[in-house]
């Protein structure tokens, strides 16, 4: 031990995907910006930057809705698997803009036969695996699922 190494044994960090992935602000939920001057929300978050309503920098961290509805879809069935997507072919991608205004781009899945998505369809946001990585750790995100009134 000395003043450089004050603990006996030496801690050795090592980089782990899953850790940063999981440490990223962000992906298990839908999180924007807001802006403590005048309130705007901004998605994806403007950490850093200017306000383009007010040009004050006073952006903090914002929880988006987990709910809207649908404003575009469009189906992606070019025939061949997107990779990472596994059983969720075709493809829903659809514009939400969700409760409080914000626009966001994703998935709807657990679509069953004969449900048609399209605009003006309620959905919310939920967290699913993505796929995984080539360490073996799962990538989590959020996608759409519809929003039925039980």
């Amino acid at each position: 031990m000395s003043r450089e190494f004050p603990e006996p044994i030496v801690r050795v960090d090592t980089f782990s995907s899953a850790v940063w992935y999981r440490g990223k602000r962000g992906r298990y939920l839908i999180e924007g910006s807001r802006c403590g001057a005048c309130g705007e929300r901004y998605f994806p978050p403007r950490a850093g930057l200017l306000c383009p309503a007010c040009l004050e920098r006073a952006m903090e961290p914002y929880r988006c809705a987990d709910s809207g509805a649908v404003v575009a879809c469009v189906l992606d069935d070019l025939g061949f698997p997107a990779w990472g997507y596994g059983d969720d072919l075709p493809r829903r991608m659809v514009v939400v803009k969700l409760d409080d205004g914000i626009h966001v781009l994703g998935d709807v899945v657990d679509i069953g036969p004969g449900e048609v998505v399209g605009a003006g369809l309620r959905v919310r946001a939920v967290l699913r695996k993505h796929r995984r990585e080539d360490t073996g750790a799962w990538v989590y995100g959020f996608r759409f699922v519809l929003d039925r009134e039980d």
